[in-house]
């Protein structure tokens, strides 16, 4: 009999086309408003989002309570054939998101922990702050709809309800998620006596402390350990158990290997949603590497797979990695200046020529040493007089030249003056000290004394970008050199410690601070680089504690640093412009200034002659310092000679016949013609300001011939 329902031409009925619609994932930032009820169930009792990895929003999970019973509806964003956009209560075509990506994407390192729906998840992320907590879209039974890939290279925890359905929907997870990739799967069994559907919610609901729920977690057991028991153990006796080292290597997957110059190796690592630079030779990366290793498989490396993962870093940093200069506290690039704040979050103040901004620092490279401290936020809108009622300068030149320093110290180069603080005791001098620092670069300890040698002043240049020098009582010959070629930038290099061959180099310039009670800048070549600020004594009626201090310096210092990042800005703004009448030995320092006194509101040129005047107290204190340059003079001077003209055994002769036995008799004194012709070598700047020339022949005799003005 044939069938009645036939079509009549033989051919089977044609079907109707499904609507062409697509799901719009993210959820376009001009897309309408979700509808705020369900037509049939009303307004929902529970909502949850849905987010991609970057944080934006793919849609909805809605709960429904109607007449005693819960519904859950997706609420997800479709377009039609056309391009309009419409919200409907359905869900996304398969492969679908996991509910906590942006979770996931944020902490790449750490386990995650799968539950059977979105508000279990979230009370187990509540009480584990350690792991991620996610779910998957539309209950126990799509297990198979879920898209598993982000799972891939994790650790992965499955968390079910106590009962048939969480059951089977934890083994069909765990298969998909290790044929994703995921690295292990474990399985958590429910808690003795729990009721059908127990899950996470309900613990949290219990009251359950966080030690009891990380105690539940550790009772995990892998995917298939009882199932697989016995026919693994034969497979297990032949396969070589994977080092430690490869697993290391595995977390470094999410940082970007760069090196130096000099091939020292860094990681930039995320580390609770910010990026960190570190030195992969340091504390601070053995560390994470350690605590991300404990945290997604929960052994503790040892210390030989740590060498051997953080040499193979090495070498891929120097092989693979680019090369970029690292940044202490300040850098530069694109015409910008940038400083770090110091903050947990790395975040930087951004000056460029048209203002300054606080900003992310994820792209650039700055460094930390253990003992750099933050930096307070700037506030904008304010004048640099308020730094006033904290320095008990002496005068107004040494005002502006305190000033000058700090805009000079927060530029990212060289050459820099060097601050010389003089005062009587009492004067407050270390304090003001700790306190310029703070506005540049906070440090633990913000003071210190002189390095013993050279190495020890390279250590303290390569671990901050300020150097203050505390309570000096004199700057000798080695000390002074070694701050002239800091200041104005140059290359140090010493023997590494316990090697033969290796150098540790240093090779660029730092701000420096000094202060004392005597005269410090007695060499002219350091006299030449110093800005000399006199402190005022401070009287006994007008002491006042330090917290008092403290207090009120805490309120005005982001106004006062917000006051500085002005200047730079302004020099930033106007230094292509900008032009001296006269160049001195310091004139790049001078020039940045001059560019930055419209920031400041000072009047043109009014630094330039606080610097001239300064400039001219500092040679005449480097030229009574001179044993030397004050005898060449008196000899000159006494007989009203014009010229003279001899040799250096003679000129000695004459010379030590004119000091005192007293001067004779110190170590600054030469002893030899030899020691007075380098002796007459530094102090030719100095006579030359009293109007002495000094000229060196060699025709046969080595003569020395002076001259003085009339």
């Amino acid at each position: 009999m044939s069938d009645p329902f036939a079509p009549v031409d033989g051919q089977p009925a044609p079907r109707r086309a499904p609507p062409q619609r697509r799901a719009v994932v993210p959820v376009p930032a001009d897309a309408p408003q979700p509808p705020a009820k369900h037509p049939k169930l009303g307004a929902p009792s529970s909502i949850w989002t849905y987010r991609t990895a970057a944080g934006d929003v793919a849609g909805y999970a809605c709960r429904f309570d109607k007449g005693g019973e819960k519904q859950f509806r997706p609420l997800v964003l479709f377009a039609n054939a056309g391009g309009e956009l419409e919200w409907r209560w359905e869900a996304w075509p398969a492969p679908r998101p996991l509910y906590g990506l942006d979770r996931l994407a944020q902490r790449p390192a750490a386990p995650a922990l799968l539950c059977e729906g979105e508000k279990a998840a979230d009370a187990a992320g509540a009480l584990l702050p350690g792991v991620v907590a996610i779910a998957s879209p539309n209950g126990a039974k799509s297990a198979g709809k879920a898209d598993w890939r982000p799972l891939a290279g994790r650790t992965l925890i499955i968390w079910p309800d106590a009962d048939a359905a969480g059951a089977e929907y934890a083994q069909e997870a765990a298969k998909l998620a290790l044929e994703a990739g995921a690295k292990s799967v474990a399985l958590i069994a429910p808690p003795a006596g729990a009721v059908e559907g127990f899950d996470a919610a309900d613990v949290l609901a219990e009251g359950w402390t966080k030690a009891q729920a990380e105690a539940l977690i550790a009772t995990a057991k892998p995917f298939g350990a009882e199932a697989g028991a016995s026919s693994a153990a034969p497979a297990a006796q032949g396969r070589r158990r994977r080092p430690q080292r490869d697993a290391l290597m595995d977390l470094t997957d999410v940082c970007a290997l760069w090196h130096d110059a000099f091939y020292e190796a860094f990681a930039t690592l995320p580390v609770n949603g910010h990026f960190e630079n570190w030195p992969i030779r340091s504390r601070v990366f053995r560390q994470w590497l350690s605590n991300c290793s404990y945290e997604i498989s929960g052994f503790a490396p040892g210390g030989q797979a740590i060498e051997d993962a953080l040499r193979v870093l090495e070498a891929r940093a120097n092989s693979e990695g680019p090369e970029r200069a690292p940044w202490r506290r300040v850098g530069a690039e694109g015409g910008k200046l940038f400083v770090d704040l110091g903050d947990a979050s790395w975040r930087a103040v951004e000056i460029g020529p048209q203002g300054w901004r606080v900003r992310e620092g994820r792209d650039l490279p700055f460094v930390r040493a253990p003992r750099m401290r933050a930096l307070c936020e700037p506030e904008a809108g304010c004048a640099i007089d308020e730094l006033r009622a904290f320095a008990n300068v002496a005068s107004e030149d040494d005002f502006l030249v305190v000033v000058a320093w700090l805009v000079a110290a927060l530029r990212e180069r060289g050459p820099y003056p060097i601050l010389v603080l003089n005062g009587e005791q009492g004067s407050g001098k270390s304090s003001f000290s700790r306190l310029l620092r703070s506005l540049v670069d906070p440090s633990s300890p913000a003071i210190q004394g002189p390095p013993k040698d050279e190495q020890n002043l390279i250590v303290t240049a390569q671990n901050g970008h300020l150097i203050v020098f505390d309570n000096l009582s004199h700057i000798d010959a080695a000390l002074s050199d070694g701050l002239c070629r800091l200041a104005t930038g140059s290359g140090f290099a010493v023997r590494a410690l316990h090697t033969d061959k290796d150098e540790n180099i240093f090779e660029g310039a730092r701000p420096i601070a000094v202060n004392g009670i005597p005269a410090l800048a007695e060499r002219a070549d350091l006299a030449d680089r110093c800005v000399i600020a006199r402190l005022a004594a401070i009287p006994e009626d007008a002491r006042r504690p330090e917290d008092e201090l403290d207090a009120e310096w805490a309120k005005a210092r982001p106004r006062v640093l917000g006051a500085l990042y002005d200047a730079v800005s302004s020099a930033l703004r106007n230094l292509a412009t900008t032009r001296l009448e006269r160049s001195s030995r310091m004139a790049d320092f001078e020039k940045w200034i001059a560019a930055a006194e419209p920031g400041l509101g000072w009047a043109p040129g009014s630094f330039s002659a606080a610097y001239e005047r300064r400039r001219r107290d500092s040679e005449s204190a480097a030229f009574e310092s001179d044993a030397v340059a004050v005898a060449i003079e008196d000899f000159m001077t006494r007989d009203d000679a014009r010229l003279w003209s001899g040799t250096a055994t003679e000129l000695l002769g004459h010379l030590s016949g004119i000091v005192s036995e007293q001067i004779r008799q110190m170590r600054i004194w030469p002893k030899t013609a030899q020691g007075l012709g380098n002796c007459i070598d530094r102090s030719i700047p100095l006579l030359r300001t009293k109007g002495i020339v000094i000229e060196r022949r060699h025709s046969g005799v080595r003569t020395i011939t002076i001259s003085r003005a009339g």
